[in-house]
């Protein structure tokens, strides 16, 4: 193996193990004790720092949820359903396609075992 190869043996071993380190945050698994919730209950879905409403109230109420009164969300009106054409639309040759793809895979695979 030469020295270039080897390099990218490396590089690729370092990118593959960087996948696995966990990112670095700042939340604080204290508060987390603290008030009994998990991480999301302040931390919006891209994870801390973002806090959402509970966790700048939390932040800026000297670290507590005492008073908190969280703001009414609307419900969303469901949007009306569109019709649904009941009934099969596919063409032959698609399935025909697909099922002779199949077969022949197969045969192709047994006729290489048999060699």
């Amino acid at each position: 193996m030469n020295k270039k190869r080897i390099n990218q043996i490396i590089l690729l071993v370092a990118l593959v193990l960087l996948l696995f380190v966990p990112a670095l945050t700042s939340a604080r698994p204290e508060y987390a004790a603290k008030e009994s919730r998990n991480c999301p209950y302040c931390h919006t879905r891209d994870g801390p720092p973002q806090l959402n409403e509970v966790g700048a109230y939390y932040a800026s109420h000297n670290h507590s949820l005492e008073g908190y009164v969280p703001t009414p969300q609307p419900t969303p009106t469901p949007e009306p359903e569109k019709e649904i054409e009941i009934g099969v639309h596919m063409t032959t040759w698609d399935v025909g396609l697909r099922g002779l793809a199949i077969i022949l895979l197969v045969l192709g695979i047994v006729y290489i075992i048999r060699l």
